[in-house]
C-alpha cells in the first residue's frame, strides 16, 4: 500500500527528465503532460515548476536540488510520425542551476555529485520544501523575521548564531524598508535575551542613528515609534546636540579623552606634521607636571610672554603675545574663575605697544613715566612679573580643555623658539578652536560608558556635519580598541550597527583630504577584517552600496538586500555577493517595500523574504508622510509663538477676491 502512495507520488510529481549538463548549468525536458500552472494531487491543488522554483534531480540513491533561472520552448527532434500536428513537436525545457543535495533528512548547500543524462526530475514535496528553507543548524536558536514572499505559508528563520555572529549588511534604496528590517532582527533578539543577566553583562550593542529613526518619540498622539527596537530597560538613547548645550553628552573615558588618536581625528590632523606633535604633546608629562602648581605654570607662561616680545625678529606676529594669553584664557573653560588673567590681558592690550621702525616693543605711551622698551636689561624680569602677579588656578581645567590647554602651550612654546613653522601648525590650531565647543557639547568623561544596557543608540541628528563623521569613528575606534587591549579571548561580544552607513563608509569623499579618508577607511575596513575573532562585529544599513569601501562590502557575510534601483549600486552587490542568483538580482529594481533577499551564510540559497510585522512601539521612526493628510490638517503651532499663525479651520480661508496672486 505504501509503494502504491509512493508510485503515485512519483507519478504527479514527476516533471520530466535531464537532456543536458554543462557544469552546475542543467538542462531539463519537462513532459508535455506536465505543462499545466498546477496539477491534481488527491484532490488539491500542486503548484507547478515555474521561474525561481526547485526541482529534485534524482541520481540513483542521490537527490540533488536545482534552481530554475529560466524556460524556453524548442522543437522535439524525436517525434518521427509524418501524422502529427504542428504543436506535438515543441518541447518545454528547463533551464536550471544546481544549489545543493538532501542527504540524511538535511539540505546541504553546494555540489557533490553532477546529474546524468536522462535522471528524473521531480516538484519538491511539502516537506522537501521545507528542508530547503530551514535554515537553522543544529545547536543553533531560530530567530523568525518573516515569511517566503512567494508562500506566504512558509516561515523564514535564521540562526541566531549565523546572523549574530556575523558582519550584516542591510542594502536599499529610501523607503524600501532597510531601517524596518534593522529593527526587526534586534527587537526580535532583545525581545528573547533582553531580560537574560549574562546576556546584558557580555553583550554590547552600539548603534550609529545618523537621522534618529531610532530615538522614541513622546509626543503622545499614538503608539508610534514609542520604544524603537527595545524598551528603556534594555536601550539607552545619547540625542546628540552641537547647536546648544541641550543634547545629551557621550560618556567616553578620561583615557579615550586624552588619547592622541582621538585628538588626530577630531582635528584632521595631517600624517607628516600634526599628528606627530599631537602625539608628542599628549605622550610628554611636561605640562602635567606643572599644572597642580600654577606659579610654576605662570612661570613658564610669563617666561612664554617676555621672549615672544624681547624677540625683534620682523616675521614674528606683533600680536603674538596677546594672542596667546587669550587662547590660554580660551583654555580654563566656563567652569575656571579667569578674572585674573582677563584684566592682565586688557592690560597688555592697552600698555604694550609696538614700535614697527626698530621692530621692537615698548610699554605704556611714549614719553611717559611708564615707559619701557624691550631692549632694557631688566626687560624679561618686568613682564614676567606681570603674569605672576595674577592670581589664576589652572587645577579644576576640564578634561576636553586641559588637552587644548598643553596644546597651546606647546605650540606657542615652539613658534616662540623657533621650533615650527606656523604654517605647518596653524591650520590646525585653527580647528581646534572651531571644533572643541563642539566636542565639549558632545562628550564627558565617565568610565563606565556603555555598561548600563545592552544597547546604546547614539543619535546625531542635531550635531553638525564636521562632527557626525568625526563621533562615529572616534567611538568605533576605542570601542573596537580597547575590546582587543582587555578581552583579547572574545569572551565579551561586541557589535557595532551604523546606520546610513555611507556618511562615514564612503570610499569617494571629497569634503575630508586623502590621508583622513584612508585612515578612516582603514579603521572599519580593520574591524570587518579581523574584528571577528575578537568577538567584534558589524551591522550596516545604506541606500548606496556602491559609496562604500568595496572591501567592507565583499567581507560582510549575511545581507539584506531591499529594492535598489540604481545600476551601479546593483553591480557593487553583484560583485561582493557570488552565490546570489541571476533571477535574484534582475528582481533587486522591482522588489515592493518591506520585502528583501535574503543572501549569505545564514541562508543555504537566497530567498525572497516578507519581513514580519513589529509591534507600532517598536517601528523606526521613519514612516512616510501622507501629504494629503496633512495638507489639510490644522497647523499645530506653540501657544508662545506669535509669530506663526495658528490655523485652525480651512472653511474660513480668504475668497479668491483677497488671493495673494
Amino acid at each position: 500500500m505504501i509503494e502504491d502512495s509512493v508510485i503515485d507520488q512519483d507519478a504527479v510529481f514527476r516533471v520530466g527528465r535531464v537532456v543536458s549538463v554543462d557544469g552546475r548549468r542543467v538542462r531539463v525536458a519537462v513532459d508535455k503532460l506536465k505543462n499545466g500552472s498546477h496539477l491534481q494531487y488527491r484532490g488539491g491543488l500542486v503548484r507547478n515548476v515555474a521561474v525561481s522554483s526547485y526541482i529534485k534531480i534524482v541520481k540513483g540513491f542521490v537527490e540533488l536540488i536545482a534552481k530554475v533561472d529560466g524556460e524556453v520552448v524548442e522543437e522535439d527532434r524525436s517525434a518521427t510520425s509524418a501524422y502529427r500536428r504542428g504543436v506535438d513537436p515543441l518541447s518545454r525545457q528547463l533551464d536550471v542551476s544546481l544549489v545543493g543535495y538532501i542527504e540524511d533528512g538535511r539540505f546541504e548547500r553546494g555540489v557533490r555529485e553532477m546529474p546524468l543524462l536522462d535522471n528524473e526530475c521531480f516538484i519538491l514535496t511539502e516537506d522537501e520544501f521545507g528542508l530547503i528553507h530551514t535554515f537553522v543548524s543544529g545547536g543553533d536558536e531560530p530567530l523568525e523575521i518573516g515569511t517566503l514572499a512567494m508562500e506566504p505559508t512558509q516561515p523564514i528563520a535564521v540562526g541566531i548564531n549565523a546572523i549574530f555572529a556575523s558582519h550584516v549588511g542591510i542594502f536599499g534604496n529610501t523607503g524600501s524598508g532597510k531601517s524596518y528590517t534593522l529593527a526587526k532582527l534586534y527587537h526580535e533578539l532583545f525581545k528573547r535575551y533582553g531580560a537574560i543577566q549574562t546576556f546584558r553583562q557580555r553583550s554590547q550593542f552600539i548603534l550609529i542613528d545618523f537621522n534618529g529613526e531610532y530615538v522614541n518619540r513622546d509626543d503622545g498622539v499614538d503608539e508610534y515609534a514609542t520604544e524603537v527596537i527595545a524598551g528603556d530597560d534594555v536601550k539607552q538613547v545619547y540625542d546628540l546636540s552641537t547647536h546648544d548645550d541641550s543634547g545629551d553628552r557621550l560618556p567616553l573615558p578620561k583615557a579615550a579623552v586624552h588619547d592622541p588618536v582621538f585628538w588626530t581625528v577630531l582635528l584632521d590632523a595631517t600624517e607628516k606634521t600634526q599628528a606627530p606633535f599631537i602625539s608628542r604633546v599628549l605622550k610628554n608629562d611636561y605640562w602635567d607636571a606643572l599644572l597642580p602648581d600654577s606659579a610654576a605654570l605662570l612661570d613658564v607662561i610669563g617666561d612664554l610672554v617676555a621672549r615672544a616680545t624681547k624677540s625683534n625678529d620682523a616675521t614674528l606676529d606683533r600680536q603674538l603675545p596677546i594672542n596667546f594669553l587669550e587662547e590660554v584664557e580660551e583654555c580654563l573653560g566656563d567652569d575656571v574663575d579667569h578674572r585674573g588673567l582677563t584684566a592682565l590681558i586688557q592690560e597688555m592690550r592697552d600698555r604694550l605697544q609696538y614700535f614697527s621702525r626698530d621692530n621692537n616693543f615698548y610699554w605704556g605711551p611714549r614719553g611717559s613715566v611708564e615707559e619701557k622698551w624691550a631692549t632694557a636689561d631688566d626687560w624679561s624680569d618686568f613682564i614676567k612679573g606681570k603674569v605672576t602677579a595674577v592670581q589664576q588656578d589652572f587645577s579644576s581645567v576640564g578634561d576636553v580643555d586641559l588637552v587644548r590647554f598643553k596644546l597651546v602651550l606647546q605650540y606657542y612654546r615652539d613658534v616662540i623658539s623657533g621650533f615650527t613653522n606656523r604654517e605647518h601648525l596653524g591650520p590646525m590650531m585653527k580647528r581646534m578652536v572651531e571644533r572643541v565647543p563642539s566636542i565639549k557639547r558632545l562628550v564627558r568623561v565617565s568610565d563606565d560608558a556603555f555598561t548600563a544596557v545592552p544597547l546604546t543608540v547614539v543619535s546625531l541628528r542635531n550635531v553638525n556635519l564636521a562632527m557626525r563623521k568625526v563621533i562615529p569613528m572616534i567611538v568605533c575606534k576605542h570601542l573596537y580598541d580597547d575590546k582587543k587591549r582587555t578581552d583579547p579571548q572574545g569572551q565579551r561580544y561586541l557589535n557595532l550597527i551604523i546606520d546610513e552607513a555611507h556618511n562615514i563608509l564612503s570610499a569617494a569623499s571629497s569634503r575630508e583630504s586623502e590621508a583622513w579618508r584612508d585612515y578612516r577607511l582603514e579603521t572599519f575596513e580593520e574591524i570587518v577584517k579581523e574584528g571577528r575573532k575578537f568577538g567584534v562585529f558589524l551591522t550596516i544599513a545604506s541606500q548606496r552600496p556602491h559609496d562604500i569601501s568595496e572591501t567592507i562590502v565583499s567581507q560582510l557575510h549575511n545581507y539584506f538586500l531591499h529594492r535598489l534601483v540604481n545600476n551601479l549600486d546593483v553591480h557593487a552587490i553583484e560583485k561582493a555577493v557570488a552565490y546570489l542568483d541571476r533571477v535574484s538580482f534582475e528582481s533587486l529594481p522591482i522588489l515592493p517595500t518591506g520585502t528583501c533577499v535574503l543572501a549569505g551564510v545564514s541562508a543555504q540559497v537566497p530567498v525572497v523574504v516578507r519581513v514580519g510585522q513589529l509591534p507600532p512601539e517598536a517601528v523606526p521612526n521613519s514612516r512616510t508622510m501622507s501629504v494629503t493628510s496633512e495638507w489639510l490638517s490644522p497647523l499645530i503651532v506653540d501657544s508662545d509663538d506669535d509669530e506663526l499663525m495658528d490655523v485652525t479651520d480651512l472653511s474660513d480661508a480668504d475668497s479668491p477676491s483677497d488671493a495673494p496672486f
